[in-house]
């Protein structure tokens, strides 16, 4: 949700601090800032919380414990229950050793009353607050209050079991073979519109459901590949998919493969849908080593549409076409990102070349007459050469 400094200072008695300072505060206790603009905060604000920080005075009053910083105006307390947990539990679930008194203040700072006896914590909690349920929800607001900061990083102990990964391996061998066969792995996400297994507190409101098939997602990034392929395709060859994924009928949860077409390497036996806990994928990974691949370094990538040109010409027989290529490439300019031949024939003494140029700005949205300015450059100089385009 956005919220602006002001919306907030409007609840507090006392002065903010300055923005950075703000931003951090929710960071480090359990909230995302997506940015900052003229004093207007873009704060995510998780699922659990919806109920009581969706609002400017919900996120004025969470913030008002993170700072320990006094409202104007104390909220009208009403309890709906009590919540008992032990104080020696809070600490194991963070891993931390937090004092007694600390953790009493965290409540006090989120004005739930409390009290202590011995080792056990006692919460009276309102209406307001039905995220608090377990005492790994208790620990949660002392971390979110006090500060992941605060929680000592801890190494996982080593797993000294021999595992037995033929599964996995069985499955990797199936990526690397589809790999190979020029498809693509996505990863879609598990959430859909409808479904037979439906979620009690959904991320997204539009899909509440888990996914009983890959098809819908597969098929909806399929369209999205064709859209986007002469960015990294070659003309004439067309996006191929997989993806791997868990589905989850309601009395019969599996791993399923699907592809976006039969795969040629294993003869369209599959057609392009496999339930992976059913195939005999153990037996497939025994004596399989996956493939290691090699990460590139990231390379930054426009947001803005990119718009894609052809240009044929005839040329002598005698002509190397890494010289056509060079010249088209030099009058292109840095705005042609990708430039690919897709067609070549011989006639009457002359030989017909086709590319295909790919144009595209880090900056701004390019328009008809800026490429096709480019295009008349091109050819231009492809005629003064002796080249005809055609």
């Amino acid at each position: 949700m956005k919220i602006s400094r002001t919306e907030l200072q409007k609840y507090f008695a006392v002065p903010l601090p300055h923005n950075d300072i703000l931003a951090d505060a929710f960071t480090f206790h359990a909230f995302e800032i997506d940015g900052i603009e003229n004093d207007i905060f873009d704060i995510k604000v998780l699922p659990n919380r919806t109920h009581d920080c969706n609002s400017a005075e919900g996120l004025s009053r969470m913030l008002s414990a993170i700072l320990d910083k006094p409202l104007k105006n104390k909220i009208p307390f009403k309890e709906s229950r009590t919540l008992a947990v032990s104080l020696i539990r809070i600490n194991a679930i963070l891993g931390t050793s937090f004092s007694t008194e600390e953790i009493v203040d965290v409540f006090r700072r989120l004005d739930i009353p409390s009290e202590v006896k011995g080792d056990i914590l006692t919460l009276h909690i309102s209406d307001s607050r039905p995220d608090l349920l377990l005492p790994e929800d208790v620990a949660e607001e002392v971390g979110c209050i006090l500060g992941y900061d605060r929680v000592p990083a801890t190494e996982l102990p080593n797993i000294k079991t021999d595992l037995n990964q033929t599964h996995w391996h069985g499955i990797e061998r199936i990526k690397d073979e589809l790999t190979e066969q020029g498809f693509t792995e996505v990863s879609t996400q598990s959430f859909a519109k409808k479904g037979e297994v439906y979620l009690a507190n959904p991320m997204d409101k539009t899909k509440p459901a888990l996914r009983t098939t890959l098809e819908t997602n597969v098929q909806e990034a399929l369209t999205q590949a064709k859209r986007y392929a002469p960015l990294v395709l070659v003309p004439g060859e067309k996006p191929k998919l997989f993806e791997v994924g868990t589905v989850f009928p309601k009395d019969n949860e599996h791993v399923e493969l699907r592809t976006t077409e039969k795969v040629t390497l294993w003869n369209g036996a599959q057609g392009s849908v496999d339930n992976l806990s059913v195939t005999e994928v153990d037996e497939y990974g025994k004596n399989y080593t996956p493939k290691l691949s090699n990460l590139n370094t990231f390379t930054p990538f426009s947001h803005y549409p990119f718009i894609s040109r052809d240009i044929a010409l005839w040329v002598p027989v005698d002509t190397a076409e890494s010289t056509v290529e060079k010249i088209i490439c030099e009058n292109a300019g840095e705005l042609c990102n990708r430039i690919d031949q897709f067609d070549h024939f011989e006639k009457e003494g002359r030989v017909s070349l086709a590319f295909r140029l790919v144009f595209q700005s880090m900056e701004k949205t390019l328009t008809d007459k800026e490429v096709n300015s480019i295009m008349e450059k091109i050819s231009e100089a492809l005629v003064s050469i002796g080249y005809e385009v055609r």
